[in-house]
């Protein structure tokens, strides 16, 4: 005996393609469809008003999420405090978003960094680039510092940012 899809009792089909027991569950099917159907509608025009600066954000977001599941066994890359230290950790900016919002989203620029450094110490910059000097190599570290190369990223650029980005943090975190 097939089961209701809304109150889930067992009852007699009396057609082929009948779900519900009865008309009350049948129109409760329904409404369920449209509600479900509406709230996608609802997601959807939801992205649609997002604005830009939204999107930067979100994409921020998921790639400090991504560099610090990346360095995760890394150490501070400016004072060199132990991975295992249990203290806040952020995604640190070599070369801040302010001054080169063209190198927001490189690899390179950006490493797991302490609270203490990144915060209080406003990057310890200094320790930072003999850091990113052990890590990449100077020559990396050079071509970073010469990038003037303006980007302006699309809304689809950052939507593509945002789901690779949390894909990599998740395969990071699985693995």
């Amino acid at each position: 005996m097939p089961k209701c899809k809304s109150c889930k009792a067992e009852y007699t089909r009396l057609r082929p393609l009948q779900r519900a027991c009865s008309p009350a569950c049948a129109m409760a099917l329904v409404s369920a469809a449209k509600a479900k159907k509406a709230a996608a509608g609802h997601r959807q025009a939801k992205a649609k008003a997002k604005t830009r600066s939204q999107w930067i954000k979100e994409a921020q977001a998921a790639f400090n999420a991504w560099v610090r599941a990346r360095d995760s066994h890394q150490p501070c890359i400016s004072c060199q405090r132990p991975a295992s230290d249990n203290c806040q950790w952020h995604a640190g900016h070599y070369l801040s978003t302010g001054a080169r919002p063209n190198l927001r989203f490189e690899a390179d620029n950006v490493h797991k960094q302490c609270a203490q450094c990144n915060t209080h110490l406003s990057g310890n910059l200094i320790n930072y680039r003999l850091g990113l000097i052990d890590r990449i190599g100077l020559g990396r570290v050079l071509e970073l510092e010469q990038d003037h190369a303006p980007r302006k990223y699309t809304i689809q650029e950052l939507e593509s940012i945002k789901t690779a980005c949390k894909a990599a943090t998740r395969s990071i975190k699985n693995a």
